[in-house]
């Protein structure tokens, strides 16, 4: 797309041809998929870096659309996710409505972008450890309870969920032995990480071996220069263990 003609190029408003090399999006892809893919890499944000394997990326669009700077939707899945002390076993981006807003530096832009993790419930248990080493979580039958280690006749059963950078927590019930009472709690929140460009958790919810966590950046934008597109393509086609993004 920036490779046309100037004339084209002015006509649309975009970029003089030399700004950018070639399709900057198409080109990231293409290398992340070639060159990332089931490869632990490292990638820096301002608030923190994440690790992770990348497994898959793929972008929903037409030829037609991606010439004027729509994408369409794009879905990056990844496993062995580890963020902040955080670790998940596998994690879908859901990157919607991906556009190039051309100017004399176009800028990259997404709306909204949903992520969904998988966490298994020992990655919880080790989280909730850091907290007393003296707790730990279980599911039962798809429910969390937490415990006191070396009193498994014992233990609270705990309803979740999230909202913005805190996991919300509320207890529901005293497990002793067979016995359950229900208890009245009010609910606890635990302050989360700053997540990757200030995405915020919308939800935690118990499942079959673990949780599903999920959450939202309401919009993403990135400026593209040549300088930036080509270190970053360098550096995947290097092999380089951490990148910036």
């Amino acid at each position: 797309m920036l490779s046309a003609s100037s004339a084209a190029a002015a006509s649309l408003g975009l970029p003089q041809p030399g700004t950018l090399p070639g399709d900057p999006f198409g080109l990231l892809v293409d290398t992340a998929r070639t060159w990332l893919i089931g490869k632990k890499r490292t990638f820096r944000f301002p608030e923190g870096d994440l690790t992770m394997v990348l497994t898959d990326i793929s972008v929903q669009g037409t030829d037609l659309a991606r010439f004027i700077g729509q994408y369409g939707q794009a879905r990056i899945l990844a496993r062995d996710v580890e963020w902040g002390g955080y670790e998940f076993e596998r994690m879908e981006i859901q990157v919607k409505n991906v556009h190039l807003r051309p100017g004399t530096r176009p800028v990259l832009m997404a709306a909204p972008v949903l992520c969904e993790g998988f966490m298994p419930a020992e990655a919880a248990s080790r989280w909730l450890a850091t907290v007393s080493p003296l707790l730990e979580l279980v599911l039962r039958d798809g429910v969390p309870q937490v415990g006191v280690i070396g009193a498994p006749w014992a233990r609270l059963e705990v309803e979740t969920g999230a909202e913005g950078r805190s996991v919300h927590v509320r207890l529901r019930a005293l497990h002793l032995g067979d016995l359950r009472l229900s208890l009245w709690s009010p609910t606890f929140s635990v302050a989360m990480p700053e997540l990757p460009g200030g995405a915020l958790l919308t939800s935690v919810q118990p499942v079959a071996g673990g949780f599903v966590v999920r959450g939202m950046l309401s919009e993403w934008q990135r400026s593209l220069t040549r300088e930036g597109v080509e270190r970053l393509l360098a550096g995947m086609r290097a092999g380089n263990d951490r990148l910036d993004l």
